[in-house]
C-alpha cells in the first residue's frame, strides 16, 4: 500500500508500507512472543516449561531453554529463499531468481511478484507492477519497467484461497534509457557572418539524469530532406575527415537554477573536447540540441529534430534567412554609398589635375603615340580559397568516387571476380530505385560453395542525386554489418568496368508464402485451420526480433519489414532482408507495394527509423497470426494515412487473444517514442512462449473465419 512520494534532488522517492502476512504459529517464552511459519520441533519434559504466561500466570508458557508453540489456525506458505538479482542492468527489465521455500507442509499455489519504484528520475508517478507465476518457477524477468529507476522487488508465497504467506524482498535498478521526451529546438536569437547566437531551454528526462547539452551544427542542402545519422556524428575535425555535413560543436553544463543557457555557435573555442569553429558564411545551417544522460558508466543521448520548415515561419525558433539577407543588403548599401562618395571626390580631383596639367605642360614634351603602352597587370592573380566546411560532399567528389571509397574498404574475400558469377537475366526477382534484382549463383569461389544461389542486385547508373546519397548511406552501413543468423547474408560485390553487382544469400520461400500455404480449407477434416503450430509462429516472430535488434544495434533500418521480406526454410530458420527492394510475388511476378506496413510518419514524411520498423513488426505479428492476411484490407493505399490518423487499427481476430493483440497495439502507437523496442518485444515473446494458450489458438472454434489475403492491395502493376 503506497504511503507517499518524496522528490529529492531531481528524483522521486516512493514509500510503501505493507500489512504483515498471516503466520501459522505463535511462539511463547514467558512474556516474549513471536510468530513464524516454520518450527524445529523438539519434545521436552514438562518441568522445563516453568515460566508463567504474562496474561495467565497459572499457566506455563515455555522456559529458559524452551518455547511453547501454538497454532494460530492460519496455514500459509513460507517465504522463498536466497532471492537475488540476475545478470546486468537493462533499460526496462530486472531478472530475479530464487530458491523454493522450505517444505513446511503448506503447498505454494503461486508466487506474487511486486515491483515498487523507490527512486526515479521520472516526473510522473510510477505505480507498483504485479505478476503471478507458477509454483514451480524459480526465475522471472520483470518487463515494462521505467528506465533509470530503483525498485523494491518482493516475492510473496501464495497458498490456497489467495492467502499471502512468507515474503522476501530485494532492491534492483534498471539502466538509464534514451532521454524522454525529445529535447526542444534552441531559440536562434541572431545570426552574423560567422556566428549564431542561441538560447538552449532546460530539458527534462524521465529516463535518467540530464548531465550535458550538446550543440550540433548541420549544414543542410536546401533541396534535400537530410536526417542526422547519430552513428556518424562526431567532432568537427572527424566529421570533416569523414565528409559528413554535421558535427558536435560543444558539450555544455547548465546550472541547476537556470531555466535556459545562452551560447554562441562558431566562437572558435573548445568545450569539453569539442571545437566550435566559425560558421561558413552564406550557408543554410540547422542547430540541434542533444541531451546527454550518464549514470554508472552508461551514456544515452537524444537529439532534437530539425526540418526545413523551421525557416518558413517568422515566429519559429530558428532565424529567418530572408531577415539575415536584408541585414546583409543594408550593410552592403552603406558600404557602396561611402565608396561612391569617395570615388566622386577622387574623380573630381583627377579632372582638376588633368585640366591643370593640360594647360600648364608644354606640348613639346609630349611623347609620340607609338611610344604609349597598354596597361597590363604584371603581378600574380590571387585565387580565393574557401576552406569553410562544405555541406554538399557528394557534389564535390561525385557518386563514383564515393562508391569507390566504400568498395576499396571491403574485405578482399567479399570481392568476387566476374568469372565466378553467373546470371539468369530472364529471372528478374525484383526492382527498385537502386536497380533490378536478378537470380544468379557463385561458381568456383573459394569463399562460397559452388553453385550457391544468390540474389544479384544490379546497381543502376540512372539514380538521381537524392537516391545516390541514400544508396551510399545504406551501402556503407551494409558493408559494416557482420553476419547474423537471422539476417540475409551479404556475400560481397562483383565489379566490372561497366557494372557493379551486390551479391546476397538467396532463400527460396518467403514467410508470406509459408503462411498462405499453411491455411487449411474450411471443409477439411482437421482440428486446426493451420498446418503450422502456434509455437512455430511465435518462435518465428522471436527470430525476426533477433534479426531486427541486430540491425538496430548496428544503426541500420529495414524500411520494408513485412512477411514478404522475411525468408523461411523447411527447418523454419528465419532471415530478414536488410537491403534492396521487396522481391516480386512468387505467383504473378508483380511488384510489391508495402505502403500498408509503413508507419504514419513514413507515409506522410518518409521518416524511417527503428520505431517505424516496430510499427511494421506489429503488423507482421497480425499478418502471421492471420496466416498471411492483408492488413487494412478494407482500405486503399491512397486512404491509408487518413484511416490511421483517425485511429483505425486491424481488428483482433477471435483466435488472437488480448495479450498478444495488446502487444500489436503498443507497436501501433501514433507517438513513435512510446512504441516498444525490438529488445523488449523479443523478451516478451520468449517469456510468453510457455503460455501460448493465452496468446494464440489455431483450433476451429465458433465458425472461425480467417481475414482475407487480397493480392491486389499488396501489389502494383
Amino acid at each position: 500500500m503506497t504511503d507517499g512520494v518524496t522528490h529529492v534532488g531531481g528524483s522521486y522517492y516512493v514509500l510503501f508500507f505493507f500489512h504483515p502476512p498471516a503466520l501459522r504459529y505463535a511462539v511463547l517464552s514467558g512474556t516474549r512472543c513471536s510468530c513464524t511459519n516454520t518450527i524445529l520441533t523438539r519434545v521436552v519434559e514438562d518441568r522445563e516449561c516453568d515460566l508463567p504466561c504474562g496474561k495467565q500466570p497459572d499457566q506455563n508458557c515455555g522456559g529458559v531453554n524452551s518455547q511453547g508453540v501454538y497454532e494460530t489456525g492460519i496455514e500459509v506458505a513460507g517465504p522463498v529463499r536466497n532471492l537475488r538479482i540476475e545478470g546486468n542492468q537493462r533499460e526496462s527489465t530486472i531478472a530475479i531468481r530464487w530458491d523454493l521455500p522450505p517444505d513446511d507442509g503448506v503447498m505454494v499455489d503461486e508466487y506474487l511478484i511486486v515491483a515498487e519504484a523507490t527512486r526515479t528520475y521520472a516526473d510522473f508517478r510510477i505505480y507498483p507492477a504485479r505478476w503471478t507465476v507458477h509454483n514451480t518457477t524459480t526465475a522471472f524477468e520483470m518487463s515494462n519497467l521505467n528506465p533509470g529507476t530503483e525498485y523494491n522487488v518482493t516475492v510473496v508465497s501464495m497458498s490456497a484461497k489467495d492467502r499471502e504467506g512468507g515474503r522476501a524482498s530485494i532492491v534492483g535498478s534498471t539502466e538509464i534509457g534514451q532521454p524522454d521526451p525529445e529535447p526542444e529546438e534552441p531559440t536562434i536569437l541572431r545570426r552574423l557572418e560567422s556566428t549564431i547566437q542561441i538560447r538552449i531551454p532546460r530539458a527534462t528526462n524521465n529516463n535518467g539524469p540530464v548531465n550535458y547539452y550538446r550543440v550540433v551544427v548541420h549544414y543542410v542542402n536546401s533541396e534535400l530532406i537530410q536526417q542526422i545519422d547519430e552513428s556518424q556524428l562526431n567532432t568537427f575535425q572527424k566529421s570533416k575527415e569523414n565528409k559528413v555535413p554535421y558535427y558536435i560543436a560543444a558539450e555544455l553544463e547548465m546550472k541547476e537554477d537556470d531555466e535556459s543557457l545562452l551560447f554562441t555557435v562558431g566562437d572558435g573555442r573548445e568545450y569539453r573536447s569539442y571545437f566550435n569553429p566559425p560558421i561558413t558564411a552564406r550557408t543554410h545551417v540547422h542547430i540541434s540540441i542533444g541531451v546527454v544522460s550518464i549514470l554508472n558508466h552508461v551514456v544515452k543521448v537524444r537529439y532534437a529534430t530539425t526540418t526545413h520548415e523551421q525557416h518558413q515561419y517568422p515566429d519559429h525558433h530558428h532565424v529567418n534567412l530572408k531577415t539575415v539577407e536584408l541585414e546583409r543588403n543594408e550593410t552592403l548599401i552603406t558600404i557602396l554609398t561611402v565608396a561612391c562618395v569617395l570615388f566622386g571626390i577622387v574623380l573630381t580631383a583627377a579632372i582638376i589635375l588633368y585640366v591643370y596639367l593640360h594647360f600648364k605642360t608644354p606640348t613639346a614634351n609630349a611623347r609620340p603615340f607609338a611610344d604609349h603602352h597598354e596597361l597590363t597587370l604584371q603581378g600574380p592573380i590571387l585565387e580565393v580559397e574557401n576552406n569553410g566546411f562544405m555541406p554538399d560532399i557528394y557534389e564535390q567528389r561525385g557518386f563514383e568516387a564515393e562508391l569507390r571509397d566504400i568498395l576499396d574498404g571491403l574485405d578482399p574475400a567479399k570481392n568476387h571476380p566476374r568469372k565466378f558469377l553467373s546470371l539468369d537475366i530472364n529471372r528478374i526477382l525484383g526492382s527498385g530505385k537502386y536497380g533490378d534484382v536478378l537470380l544468379g549463383s557463385l561458381q568456383g569461389s573459394p569463399e562460397v560453395a559452388d553453385g550457391r544461389p544468390a540474389q544479384v542486385h544490379v546497381i543502376t547508373d540512372d539514380m538521381d542525386g537524392v537516391d545516390q546519397i541514400a544508396f551510399l548511406n545504406e551501402f556503407r552501413r551494409l558493408t559494416a554489418l557482420e553476419d547474423h543468423a537471422n539476417v540475409i547474408l551479404f556475400y560481397g560485390v562483383c565489379v566490372t568496368p561497366d557494372w557493379c553487382y551486390l551479391l546476397f544469400e538467396q532463400m527460396q520461400t518467403t514467410l508470406k508464402q509459408t503462411l498462405l500455404n499453411a491455411r487449411v480449407p474450411a471443409n477439411a477434416s482437421s482440428a486446426k485451420f493451420s498446418t503450422i503450430s502456434e509455437e512455430i509462429v511465435v518462435n518465428i516472430l522471436c527470430l525476426v526480433c533477433d534479426g531486427m535488434q541486430f540491425l538496430v544495434d548496428n544503426g541500420a533500418v529495414s524500411k520494408k519489414l513485412c512477411a514478404r521480406t522475411v525468408y523461411v526454410n523447411t527447418k523454419f530458420e528465419v532471415k530478414v532482408s536488410a537491403f534492396g527492394p521487396p522481391l516480386h510475388t512468387e505467383d504473378t511476378g508483380k511488384r510489391i507495394d508495402i505502403a500498408r506496413w509503413h508507419a504514419p510518419e513514413v507515409i506522410k514524411f518518409q521518416n524511417h527509423s527503428a520505431k517505424s520498423d516496430v510499427w511494421s513488426f506489429g503488423l507482421l505479428i497480425w499478418e502471421c497470426c492471420c496466416l498471411g492476411a492483408t492488413p487494412f484490407g478494407g482500405t486503399t493505399t491512397e486512404n491509408l494515412f487518413a484511416v490511421i490518423r483517425a485511429g483505425q487499427k486491424p481488428d483482433r481476430p477471435p483466435f488472437m487473444f488480448e495479450d498478444l493483440y495488446q502487444l500489436c497495439l503498443n507497436c501501433w502507437d501514433l507517438d513513435a517514442s512510446d512504441r516498444p523496442t525490438f529488445d523488449e518485444l523479443r523478451r516478451y515473446l520468449r517469456q510468453t512462449l510457455p503460455m501460448l494458450r493465452y496468446l494464440l489458438s489455431f483450433e476451429w472454434k465458433h465458425n472461425v473465419q480467417l481475414p482475407p489475403y487480397l493480392p491486389n492491395l499488396e501489389t502494383v502493376d
